[in-house]
Formats: structure tokens, sequence, C-alpha cells
């Protein structure tokens, strides 16, 4: 009889994102050239809490909740045996002028190197994480929208292609709008108001392409919380993933929370409580978004930037 072929052995590997609201890790084994999550954790740290124009610095506070997120993440890595690790920074670290202090920081207490990436090559990754999906792989025309917690990204690709064809970075995130705007709770008429007016400003400049036959992805936490929030559990991942959002169910879901407290919507079925406070203001980011692309709809993907890190850094070595 032939001996049994072996198990293939793993190969494990990490991409950890430093965002503007929370610090997240995917561990993932890319064994025989597949890409299978292994173990996924974040952490809602705001590092970016309190960063304005005027004061681009990183506050001791938010800092230290991020620093010991991050020394949770290299514990788990630790007791996992992973040593590949490529670990981000994004909008509120490529703002911040005193960043060298935290990214040393990290490095001593934690044993891994964060990079700081530019916007153009955080649209390359997130653009990436949605084109190597099995789903949309052979999707002849793709448009990502990628709200953060300090930035809107839209990125367009080269038909067929995993090259960006153009990628246009709006200043304005769902935490950045949230501080920017909403100062009661719930926020009142004319707090509303100018919100919209700050989403709809921030737009404005965009020059983009009609959308045509694109078929426009979204990724980010304000993407895969208004999907489980449609489905009514955050226990859904596949479900989750490749949801069609429609405009007008996301105009409903901002009538409805426009009125509610902070407590209020953190009890919605599916909605991450700890992003409660700013859910509204993504909401919004994302309605101008769609109006502005001339669409009506767009599908939620749960793979983001982390899983562009991975096919990029990763997969191709594996």
């Amino acid at each position: 009889m032939p001996s049994p072929t072996p198990p293939p052995v793993p190969f494990l590997c990490a991409s950890i994102d430093v965002g503007t609201n929370s610090v997240k890790m995917t561990i993932a084994n890319l064994a025989d050239g597949q890409s299978v999550a292994v173990y996924g954790a974040s952490a809602v740290t705001r590092i970016g809490e309190g960063m304005t124009s005027d004061r681009p610095f990183l506050r001791e506070a938010p800092m230290r909740r991020s620093l010991e997120a991050l020394e949770g993440f290299a514990a788990t890595l630790s007791e996992m045996g992973v040593t590949r690790i490529a670990a981000v920074g994004t909008a509120a670290l490529r703002d911040a002028q005193n960043r060298d202090d935290f990214l040393s920081r990290v490095k001593a207490r934690c044993g891994f190197e964060i990079t700081v990436i530019p916007g153009e090559e955080e649209a390359r990754l997130s653009y990436l994480a949605v084109r190597r999906d099995p789903i949309w792989q052979n999707e002849p025309n793709l448009r990502v929208i990628d709200i953060g917690g300090g930035s809107t990204e839209i990125i367009e690709g080269v038909p067929h292609s995993e090259q960006i064809a153009s990628r246009i970075s709006v200043n304005l995130g769902a935490v950045k709008l949230t501080e920017a705007a909403f100062r009661s709770d719930p926020p009142n008429v004319s707090q509303l108001l100018e919100a919209n007016q700050l989403a709809q400003a921030a737009l404005a400049p965009v020059k983009t392409s009609h959308v045509g036959d694109q078929l426009i992805v979204g990724v980010g936490g304000t993407m895969t919380n208004l999907a489980a929030m449609e489905l009514g559990t955050r226990d859904a991942t596949d479900q989750i993933h490749n949801f069609r959002l429609s405009q007008d169910a996301l105009e409903d879901r901002i009538a409805q929370m426009a009125g509610m407290t902070i407590a209020e919507r953190a009890l919605i079925p599916g909605l991450d409580g700890r992003r409660a406070d700013i859910i509204l203001a993504g909401a919004i980011l994302l309605s101008h978004t769609l109006s502005h692309l001339e669409a009506t709809s767009l599908s939620v993907s749960t793979r983001g930037l982390r899983w562009g890190i991975i096919y990029d850094r990763f997969l191709a070595h594996s």
C-alpha cells in the first residue's frame, strides 16, 4: 500500500493594522498556497483620539491603550509560534508628528516593528485584498471603498488587473467626522446637518469616472457592521462577506440611528457596541460616497487591508 500523503506543514503568518479607531490582527495559514484564517483579534483603542490639524500629536492615553492591545497581540503570536509578522500604521500615524515615540515603544515592548504606509500603499493593499478574493478575482471592473477612522479611500482598478487605475483619499473618516460634528448625545438637527455638509464638502473635489458596469466593494469596520446590522447578527461572517448593501437600506438605517443615543445604538442587533459612537458618521460618509459615485448599492467584504498585507508580503513566498 502506498504511504498516506502527509498533511501540509502549516505556514503561519500575521498581519497587524494600527488604524485611527482600532488595532486589528489576522493570523492565516498559507500552506499549499491557500489562505485560511486561523485567528483574528481587534481592540478599539482610538489612537487618533483628539488629534486635529492644529495639534497633530498622539496623546498619551490613546498610545497606552494601543500599546496594551499590541502587547496582547504579541503574546498570542508567541504562544502560537508565529514569527512572520507584518504590521502597518495608517491615517493617524501618518499625521502624527510624534509617531516615532510610539513606534519605538512598540518595538521595545512587543518585539515587532510597525511600518507607517502612505495612503497610496494603503489603497493598493485594500484593493489587492478584494481583487485576490475568489468571489471577485474574475470581475472585470472593480472599485473599492474603504472608510477608516481618519480617512476615506476610493480606489479604482485597471480592468482584469491588480493594478490601480486611480486612488482618491479623502481626509475624513468615521472618527474625525464624529469628533467634528457630534457634540451631544443624541446629535441634534444642526449637528446632523453639519455632519452631512462636512461629508459633502470633503467629497466635492473628488473627480471620478462614471461607475457604469463597475462592481463596488466596501471594506472596513463601517461596512461589515452595517451589513451585520441588516442581518441582525455578527455571527454570520459567511453571510456578511459579499452581502449586498443598498443605498435605500443605508438611508433607513441612518434615519433610525440619528434619533438614538450611543447606548441605544449599542443594542442594535449586529452592531459591535464599541463602534456605537462612530457608526452614524461612518454611515453618513458611505451614503455620500455612494451618491457621489452615482451608485445605488455595494458588496461588503470582510477581508480588508490586513488580507492585502498577507497576500502581498507572504503568499508569494509560501
